[in-house]
């Protein structure tokens, strides 16, 4: 690929990857100014779209800054920007996965009716328990991910090499340099990144489906009904679909991840790919589920498409004057 089709092709993922969320975040902050509250929807849509707006950005700078200079994880000590991306690229990733778990699990809870008494109770506060997990999950993020700043190419790289053999020499795989147990944080890491979100997730969606499917059966004879519960079945369906692009990410990255541990080359381009793909398609699902997101949306269209034709007609009228 040539240096312009790089310049484009990262542009491109800027493009997709941010202004999704840049709409909704504005749009989002804009109704909360409004009505002078934050609901536990908007509250969830306002972190997952600056922590997907900082993923894309710190995922484009590493890969640029690897593509600048291709050996930067042979350097020792690592740049500290280099740490800072890995960082924001973690934490945010981290955040922005359970902050849909979270999504997942408050509309199951609102939508769901339980004959438990201990799920009535927390369908009663289950605004203030989500608000809290939320904000707790951004704590535990940017403390879990701290030893990120430590990373740092293996003692190995302190031996003397040949300069002019760049092209052969293997970068050793980066490791800590505080004493710690690596392979039980990365082992914890990985359980909260994917194995743990899931068992949210999963039941909590198909639990949502089950539901609205016996609903909407129940009440098929009753029109009226049925299309009081088409919202539901939209924030089912949108709510599967976060799912779905979740695990569509985490398979993307695995397998980055894990070519690169074997040895073998792959390019940068990919991890890029998927965490733009993954922010696109959120800020997409979740400005499909919410109505004044969508309105806003539509506004915009038709303030675009009233201006081009007003345009249009005015150089028609200077046309024939």
């Amino acid at each position: 690929m040539t240096l312009v089709g790089q310049v484009l092709f990262f542009v491109a993922l800027l493009i997709v990857g941010v202004s999704g969320n840049i709409f909704n975040l504005i749009f989002t902050i804009q109704q909360q100014v409004k009505t002078r509250s934050v609901q536990t929807v908007n509250l969830i849509l306002n972190v997952i779209s600056i922590n997907n707006i900082i993923l894309v950005l710190a995922t484009f700078v590493l890969v640029v800054s690897i593509f600048q200079d291709p050996l930067i994880w042979c350097i020792r000590p690592y740049p500290l920007s280099i740490r800072t991306e890995i960082y924001l690229m973690m934490s945010c990733s981290f955040i922005s996965f359970w902050a849909i778990a979270w999504l997942s699990l408050f509309y199951c809870i609102k939508v769901v009716n339980f004959s438990s008494e201990c799920f009535r109770a927390l369908k009663r506060n289950i605004s203030s328990v989500i608000n809290a997990a939320v904000l707790l999950s951004c704590v535990f993020s940017s403390l879990l991910f701290f030893p990120m700043f430590s990373l740092d190419a293996a003692d190995s790289m302190e031996q003397n090499y040949n300069v002019n053999d760049i092209g052969n020499l293997t970068c050793p795989l980066p490791s800590f340099t505080i004493q710690m147990n690596a392979n039980a944080y990365a082992a914890a890491i990985l359980c909260l990144l994917c194995p743990i979100p899931l068992t949210i997730m999963l039941p909590t969606s198909l639990r949502m489906v089950i539901h609205l499917c016996a609903h909407t059966l129940a009440l098929k004879k009753n029109q009226t009904q049925v299309q009081g519960s088409d919202s539901y079945l939209l924030v089912c369906k949108i709510t599967v679909s976060l799912v779905g692009v979740y695990m569509s990410t985490l398979c993307i990255v695995a397998l980055f991840i894990i070519i690169r541990l074997i040895g073998l080359s792959i390019t940068y381009h990919i991890l890029a790919s998927a965490f733009s793909f993954y922010s696109g398609m959120t800020s997409l699902l979740l400005t499909a589920s919410n109505r004044y997101l969508k309105e806003k949306l539509w506004s915009l269209f038709c303030f675009w498409k009233a201006e081009e034709q007003s345009s249009k007609s005015q150089t028609v009228v200077t046309g024939d004057v």
